[in-house]
């Protein structure tokens, strides 16, 4: 039953289209490619075949269909890629084996539960009428409140632990997911109690946390005034971007993410209509939810409360974001709108809306922000003065990873401290060079182990099957001897004898042929044609010919020194053993394989 759900949910999603929402395809030959997401590189080696419904990765080796990227790209396992891709094609999964329910499963569905039983706290009870009432003081609508499922943890020590065992829920279960609590005499109570609940959705919007808030700040003894999940299998907060799941198509159509601190700021900007706002939750931000958004965007502007250049947490995201590409803006709140005062985006959009969005229109590159708050703070007049300028603005220059950009920006400093650029640029080199590889750097590079004869065996190949009419040539001068790997080498044989039956070559009928023999193989030609499109989509019949010629000539002479060093080694054991006829026929060979190699 499994299998043919999973075969209905392949039907209906198409990988090109689930591959988009993550990554920017371009389309390469009958292909589509990509900057790989799951390693760093410049040079696009990630493709996407939708006639087979597979990718393929040439410069980290990996690859699968649409359950398998998922798996990769979200970090989960097959159940729950299974359920995200369910919901994706509309299909409804029938019971399956309960071993393919995986624990992480059964917590989101706990931690939906709990939603539902906070919401309908803060809506029906009477107690949630303090959450109400906040809520209408701080100006949310009713709509807003059911879009973000804002609830109520009401006072009772045990209300929703009891709900959720009368749903069917183990005691575990429910402490596992972060809801309850157990006491050392065995004791188990509600985790969040008296507070305004928001829940916290992944990207996908499942509920996977909570953060709760106190309401009577009067009231002793209720812990901080924010309490959050703890991690948890379903929660790990450094994946997590709250509001997300709700922000992530206008960011995609905006080219542009928002990121505020507080989760009321990110409710107040989407019940004002501007959509493409998300929060850090005063966090530092992770390499795991920059990657995250970099699936929709490579724009961030950013506004905190706070002035950015004093925390070290938030430069810390900065130059993660830096590292991996962004472009950064900083968006400056006025301090005051008609007389209120404004400290963060929530008073700014109840004070006037067209202020924020003006604010968001008008946010300064990062590099400008930086550079405009320490020429405040110094005075240029004052020698100790202008070295610290120097120094710390070297130092922010010097996390750009674009040279033509930190380039602008010596000479942007050089003007402003009236001193000549290569006096700056010895000062810059030398920090540079002192400098240590980012760690962020270090985390997002993979190196493919592949060697170069490998590499042009399967160029080789992929243009044999690409471009078949160059066949004929390819088989008079390419020996399969002459093809490094095993598996290629049978490959490229099986084509040889397909090919001298008849002198043509049609695809599909060879693939048939082969897929009787050696399944693996007709997966291998499937990778080989996408390497094709990749590196070769946009060659004329000139070029391929000339690419041929190239690949078959460094193929050969790569063959025959290896045969002039097994030769080499064998003349050495023979004269070791003074065995002169063995000597004279090795020497032959080694003449008459030099002789091929001057020719080659």
């Amino acid at each position: 039953m499994l299998n043919s759900q999973t075969e209905e949910i392949k039907s209906k999603v198409d990988i090109v289209d689930l591959i988009s929402e993550y990554v920017v395809l371009k389309p390469a030959g009958t292909n589509w490619r990509a900057r790989c997401p799951f390693h760093n590189e410049k040079t696009p080696s990630f493709m996407v075949s939708r006639d087979k419904q597979i990718w393929h990765c040439f410069g980290c080796g990996e690859g699968g269909d649409i359950f398998e990227f998922v798996q990769k790209m979200e970090g989960v396992e097959f159940p729950e890629a299974l359920h995200i891709l369910a919901d994706k094609a509309g299909v409804k999964l029938r019971r399956t084996d309960p071993k393919q329910i995986s624990q992480k499963t059964r917590m989101l569905d706990v931690l939906k539960m709990a939603a539902e039983y906070f919401h309908l706290s803060l809506l029906k009870t009477t107690e949630g009428k303090i959450a109400r009432d906040y809520l209408e003081k701080r100006k949310i609508e009713p709509e807003t409140i059911e879009e973000f499922k804002l609830g109520y943890a009401p006072s009772s020590w045990e209300n929703l632990f009891n709900f959720l065992i009368k749903k069917g829920f183990k005691q575990d279960e429910i402490i596992a997911a972060g809801l309850a609590l157990k006491s050392e005499r065995g004791q188990v109570h509600d985790r969040f109690r008296l507070r305004l609940m928001f829940p916290i959705n992944d990207h996908h919007g499942n509920v996977v946390g909570f953060t709760g808030r106190i309401l009577d700040e009067t009231k002793q003894d209720q812990g901080g005034k924010y309490v959050n999940t703890p991690q948890t299998m379903a929660y790990n907060k450094s994946l997590v971007i709250y509001g997300l799941d709700k922000a992530k198509i206008e960011i995609k159509n905006k080219n542009l993410a928002v990121i505020v601190e507080g989760n009321m700021d990110v409710i107040a900007s989407h019940q004002a209509g501007v959509n493409n706002v998300v929060a850090s939750s005063g966090t530092a931000l992770t390499i795991e939810q920059l990657n995250l958004l970099k699936r929709y965007t490579n724009n961030v502007a950013l506004s905190f409360d706070s002035d950015l250049a004093g925390q070290s947490a938030a430069e810390r995201g900065i130059d993660t974001a830096l590292a991996l590409g962004f472009n950064i803006k900083v968006i400056q709140l006025p301090a005051e709108i008609n007389g209120v005062k404004i400290k963060d985006p929530d008073d700014c959009i109840k004070a006037d809306i067209k202020v924020w969005q003006k604010a968001i229109d008008e946010s300064i590159s990062i590099m400008d922000f930086y550079f405009n708050k320490t020429l405040a703070k110094f005075d240029l007049k004052k020698p100790q003065d202008r070295k610290e300028i120097t120094n710390r603005l070297i130092k922010q220059i010097a996390k750009l990873p674009d040279r033509v950009e930190s380039d602008y920006w010596l000479t942007n400093l050089a003007q402003r401290l009236d001193v000549p650029d290569n006096i700056l640029r010895e000062t810059f080199m030398a920090f540079s060079d002192s400098k240590k590889r980012s760690r962020h750097e270090a985390a997002v590079e993979k190196i493919t182990g592949d060697s170069r004869e490998d590499m042009l065996a399967r160029q080789l190949l992929a243009i044999a099957l690409k471009f078949p009419q160059n066949l004929d040539y390819v088989i008079k001068h390419l020996e399969p001897e002459m093809i490094p790997q095993d598996e290629l080498k049978q490959i490229y044989k099986e084509i040889v004898l397909y090919y001298n039956n008849d002198k043509e070559f049609h695809r599909e009928e060879f693939e048939k042929i082969l897929a009787e023999k050696e399944k693996k193989s007709l997966d291998t030609i499937t990778t080989l044609l996408l390497l094709a499109d990749k590196d070769f989509f946009d060659y004329d019949g000139e070029r391929i010919e000339k690419e041929l010629l190239d690949i078959i000539a460094f193929m050969k002479k790569n063959y025959i020194n290896k045969k002039i060093k097994q030769v080499q080694m064998l003349i050495f054991q023979a004269e070791k053993e003074k065995n002169q006829q063995q000597i004279q026929e090795l020497s032959r060979e080694f003449s008459a394989l030099t002789e091929k190699l001057n020719n080659a």
